[in-house]
Order: C-alpha cells, then structure tokens, then sequence
C-alpha cells in the first residue's frame, strides 16, 4: 500500500473513532429533557416513601393506643372483680358477727355450767371460726382503755368513772371489727365522763329550764 493509501486510511479510522466517541459522549451525557425526568421519578419516588412511612406511623399510633386500651380494659376488669368478691365477702362476713357474739355470750354461759372439757371443746370450734375470720382480714377492734374515736366506735351510754379519764372507752356493749383495716361493724361502747362534765350539763340544762 501506498503512502497516500495509508493516510487515507487513517483519516477514515479517526473519523470513524470520533463518530463512536460522540456517540458514547451523546448517551452519557443526558439533554436537559432527560434531566428533568430523573428529577420527576426522584420526586416521585420520594413522596412515596415519605407517604409509607406516614402510613406506617399512623399505624404504630393506632396499635399505641389499642395496646394501651387494652391494658386498661385488663385493669379495670381486674378491679370490677375484686370488688365484686370484696363486696360479696363483705356481706357474707358481716352476716357472720352475730353468730359470733351469740357465741361468745354461749361461751361465756358454759364456762360455768359445762365440765371443763366439754367448754374446752367448744372454745377450740370457736378459734377455728376466730382464725378463718384473721384469714378473710377479719380483727377485732380494741377499743376498751382507748380513747374514743367515732370513725371505730359508736357510743352507746357516757358513764362516769373514777377509773378511766374523760372520753375514754370503758367497756364494749357489742365488738367492733374491721375488714382489710376498713371498718366492718363499728364497736358499740361505753364511754367514761367526769363528775364537773356532769354537774356542767345539768347546770346547763337548768339555766336553759329556767330561761
């Protein structure tokens, strides 16, 4: 070949490899055109994601607040039962105090009159029913040396005494009890009062006669 023929073909090879170079430069290079729609389907893709994740928000706040409806509606249930059988041991065990002080004042009529064992026996039924009343939450209120308190006891008569300081509980007329350190029945009591309180109300009690 030729000279000439070599240039020639030398020229047609740059040619040729510029024409690819400006076509591979044509397809990485995008027209504004192109630009924009990448822009779009970013946009778009974008507004999809951040609506998902909205809608998985709602959907966390939504099962929130079932959960803690739940929880709720567990407790409250719980409550409404126990004070369903509070209420109902409530009754029942009030039902019961009288049967315990008829038998108390039958304990206190046998001691004289039964043989020491046969007293015996029926004092060991009367704890056993004493002991299932402790389990139940049941106590005796104390109430006699104390001073009176009307929350706990009920006065039934003021006596005066030499023995205990005004206001203080004598002796018991009827037990007072309490249930879960809330008053079950409250004691029925004799309350000790001083000489001058008395020679005060009747004092009282005659200028208001008079009057």
């Amino acid at each position: 070949m030729s000279c000439e023929e070599n240039s020639l073909h030398n020229e047609e090879q740059v040619k040729v490899t510029g024409e690819e170079e400006a076509k591979i430069k044509g397809e990485t290079e995008s027209s504004p055109e192109d630009s924009e729609a990448k822009d779009d389907v970013q946009e778009s893709i974008e507004e999809k994601l951040a609506a998902k994740e909205k809608e998985l928000n709602d959907l966390n706040q939504r099962f929130l607040r079932l959960a803690a409806d739940f929880e709720n509606y567990r407790r409250r249930t719980r409550q409404e039962a126990a004070e369903i059988r509070r209420t109902a041991n409530e009754r029942l065990l009030r039902e019961l105090l009288p049967i315990i002080d008829n038998y108390e004042r039958a304990l206190e009529a046998a001691k004289k009159d039964l043989p020491e064992n046969m007293y015996t026996g029926i004092e060991i039924i009367y704890r056993q029913l004493c002991n299932l009343l402790a389990q139940e939450g049941v106590e005796a209120i104390e109430s006699v040396g104390k001073p009176f308190d009307p929350q706990y006891q009920e006065a039934f008569q003021r006596v005066e005494s030499s023995e205990y300081p005004e206001g203080t509980v004598t002796a018991e007329v009827q037990k007072g009890y309490l249930l879960q350190g809330k008053v079950l029945r409250p004691a029925l009591v004799i309350v000790a009062k001083s000489k001058e309180t008395e020679k005060e109300n009747t004092c009282c009690k005659g200028a208001n006669e008079d009057e």
